[in-house]
């Protein structure tokens, strides 16, 4: 008689749940430090053009 393994086929366990929150939030601050980059860039760039700089 052969034995059934009851977790053959059952994907492994997911990380715990403070290491997926602690993922999403690392993914929202990069995100946002993105945004903030961009946004002092683009800021930059009006400076120069009304004043000249450009």
């Amino acid at each position: 008689m052969n034995e059934i393994d009851p977790g053959a086929g059952v994907a492994a366990e997911t990380a715990p749940e403070h290491e997926r929150r602690a993922r999403a939030r690392k993914r929202l601050s990069d995100a946002g430090a993105k945004v903030t980059a961009d946004a002092r860039t683009e800021s930059r760039e009006q400076v120069r053009e009304l004043m000249g700089w450009a």
